[in-house]
């Protein structure tokens, strides 16, 4: 009679390399999804404050008539959170003579000049 021989049992080594590579792509996936996902935190925390300075700049010149000339316009620097934003306000004309229509647009100081928040309101004129 011959000797039961017994079957090694465990993994070869080509199916250690599959799981390997297969955890890789994985991890690769969910790490750059994670940067994906911090960098756009980034932006929408950008757009808040140049959002808030934007209402912010609105409300000054609600507050001095005198800024809202149609015609005008001017620049100024502010500082949100740290963060440092030009807002530029340009004021028009409306039908009526008592309101001037202002719309101010706000980017970062130090970056590549895109417009991050627009708003638009309305001011008495004087």
């Amino acid at each position: 009679m011959e000797p039961i021989k017994r079957r090694a049992r465990g993994f070869s080594l080509i199916e250690v390399l599959v799981a390997t590579a297969i955890l890789a792509t994985g991890l690769i996936a969910a790490s750059r999804a994670a940067l994906v996902a911090t960098n756009d935190q980034g932006i929408l925390r950008d757009r808040t404050l140049a959002r808030w300075v934007a209402h912010n700049t609105l409300a000054q010149i609600r507050l001095r008539p005198q800024q809202a000339q149609a015609g005008s316009a001017f620049t100024q620097q502010a500082q949100q959170s740290g963060v440092e934003f030009t807002a530029t306000a340009k004021v028009a004309a409306t039908p009526s003579p008592l309101f001037s229509r202002v719309e101010v647009t706000v980017a970062r100081t130090t970056g590549d000049g895109q417009i991050l928040a627009t708003a638009v309101g309305f001011s008495a004129r004087q």
